[in-house]
């Protein structure tokens, strides 16, 4: 068993916007994901909000932007972590990664709904991976 138990998600916001400047472009369009986390860890409950956003409103040539934010909850069994991995390399690969599929099935929806532009597919990713590169652009 594991010793990160998911408890469920709930969404806590999700937008689809047009953009009222986009300009049709014969190149294949652009749109990179941007995530961020947000960790909250109250004893052995963890809570994890997993933002997404995808497209511009401020690029002619990005037709939409579209985001999203859940929260996952999690608790933490400590007695059952036989791994003894850090927690929170645990939360970073583990507990993102599984929130991960839910917000891209989200984004796919609110783009495939707007019936203006194919549906958007985010790609399947190493979560913890695209974390760290962000993190590092920050710095």
């Amino acid at each position: 068993m594991s010793a990160l138990q998911f408890l469920g998600y709930k969404v806590m916001q999700m937008k689809y916007e047009r953009n009222t400047e986009f300009e049709s472009v014969k190149e294949p369009i652009s749109l990179e994901p941007k995530m961020t986390t947000k960790i909250n860890l109250e004893d052995n409950n963890i809570n994890i909000t997993l933002s997404v956003v995808v497209g511009s409103l401020e690029h002619k040539n990005i037709p939409f932007q579209v985001s999203c934010s859940i929260i996952g909850t999690f608790v933490y069994k400590t007695d059952e972590d036989t791994t003894k991995i850090d927690l929170d390399t645990l939360i970073r690969n583990n507990a993102v990664a599984i929130l991960y599929p839910y917000v891209r099935a989200i984004i796919a929806t609110l783009t495939t709904t707007s019936n203006e532009f194919p549906g958007y597919n985010m790609p399947t990713i190493n979560v913890s991976k695209v974390l760290a590169q962000q993190d590092k652009k920050r710095v």
